[in-house]
């Protein structure tokens, strides 16, 4: 109560201004504040500013219980705020554009916590909602790098839940049509990355998984720079909150190292890997969670690239560590893992422990036990529809310089998945 006083105190008495406080004071907020921000969120609900300002919060409080990996609860307070966005009546064009502004943000962040549930099909549906708002909302004039931001936004989004659901060809012709309008006459247009930071790391994604290399680097870096400029920007922009910026930064440098293990460049992966480790301790710190998924996910390409240069016992204690922080084990009746990433994290992590036991002496055991409960949790992935575990993630005699490398993958910090590669890439 006194937080919400104090709030409104530095606020003048329009419901603007104080949602434009409480909004700011949410997304600035230390990870110790987390209940009483909460509660100030709550509270100016209960206010009734207005629906667009009622939006608003529900869209911020799904952000602050995303950073703490409440997907579910996410989920739902997205759909609030789509909903009351949707369900008012706009008195002026400016009133319009915010409508559609926050009811994009909502679905769009509600999209990928469906893809981090493992609800590929609800995610499609709201992947769809994302286009209908950037289709119709606008038009107004003056309106016009609004109207292009949605779009890019929107068609990135539906591209990334087709390429995550292995719809290859639907994919690839979402990005490209991300790509035609990230082109003008003139070449590139990156004076407007600052706008769309998300949708060039998922756009350098996909082409990474496709082989296409050198458009996967330069949209890598594209995103982080536009996704830091964002970082130093104004904190109100319901279409990007700081810390999914700080989270783009992490997730296209994880990328930018996975570039470097396609070439086998292990030196240079690992210094890169290193740098993301910081990225990612920030978000993990930001969000009172010391054994945040992201962690695992990054210590897992570093234990491949401890498995590729000669350092097997760096990476054994690599992988204990990661399969504590997702919760995966074979002991006693074994468990799958954390819901907090998608089945194809904890199978890939699982499948990669078993490949080094397969090539250290007298693992064999361990290394079955391993084998099964991966391809137990593999059955869950959408990656089952393309191949077999081995055939996705390489065969169990990899590291032995025999086996095959399978069809490959990259990892996606933001959706917690492994996405797949199509058949002739091999990324990763």
């Amino acid at each position: 109560r006194n937080m919400w006083r104090r709030v409104c105190l530095s606020s003048t008495a329009a419901s603007t201004s104080v949602v434009d406080d409480i909004v700011t004071f949410a997304r600035q907020a230390s990870k110790g504040e987390y209940d009483q921000v909460l509660d100030v969120l709550k509270t100016g609900i209960r206010s009734k500013p207005g629906s667009i300002g009622t939006s608003r919060l529900y869209l911020v409080e799904a952000e602050l219980r995303a950073n703490r990996g409440e997907w579910d609860n996410v989920v739902e307070l997205c759909r609030q705020s789509a909903s009351v966005a949707s369900d008012m009546s706009p008195g002026s064009q400016e009133e319009s554009r915010n409508r559609a502004e926050v009811e994009l943000a909502a679905c769009r962040l509600g999209t990928r916590a469906l893809l981090i549930g493992h609800k590929d099909a609800e995610a499609f549906q709201t992947a769809q909602q994302c286009l209908d708002i950037a289709r119709k909302s606008f038009s107004a004039v003056g309106s016009e790098d609004k109207r292009w931001q949605a779009m890019v936004l929107s068609t990135s989004v539906a591209g990334l839940v087709q390429h995550a659901s292995c719809e290859f060809d639907s994919a690839g012709d979402s990005f490209e049509n991300v790509m035609s309008l990230l082109e003008s006459d003139n070449g590139a247009r990156t004076a407007l990355d600052h706008l769309i930071p998300e949708a060039l790391k998922q756009a350098a994604a996909f082409f990474a998984a496709q082989g296409k290399k050198e458009r996967a680097v330069s949209l890598g870096m594209r995103s982080i720079a536009a996704a830091e400029e964002r970082l130093a920007s104004n904190t109100l922009d319901p279409l990007l909150s700081p810390r999914v910026a700080e989270e783009v930064v992490g997730d296209a440098k994880v990328l930018m190292a996975q570039s470097c293990m396609y070439r086998k460049a292990w030196d240079d992966a690992e210094e890169k890997l290193n740098d993301s480790l910081s990225v990612v301790e920030s978000v993990a710190e930001g969000s009172g969670n010391d054994q945040h998924p992201y962690l695992a996910m990054v210590l897992l390409l570093l234990a491949e690239v401890y498995c590729r240069t000669g350092r097997a016992t760096l990476a054994e204690g690599l992988f204990r560590e990661i399969m504590k922080i997702l919760s995966v084990s074979t002991a006693g009746e074994g468990s799958k893992g954390t819901t907090a990433v998608h089945p194809s994290i904890n199978s890939l992590a699982s499948w990669r422990y078993s490949q080094l036991l397969s090539v250290l002496p007298k693992r064999e055991t361990e290394a079955r036990a391993w084998k099964d409960l991966a391809t137990d949790i593999y059955e869950e992935a959408p990656l089952k529809r393309l191949t077999e575990p081995g055939d996705m993630f390489g065969s169990l005699d990899r590291l032995s310089g025999k086996g095959s490398g399978g069809q490959g993958v990259v990892l996606d910090l933001m959706t917690r998945r492994a996405l797949p590669c199509t058949g002739d890439s091999k990324f990763a």
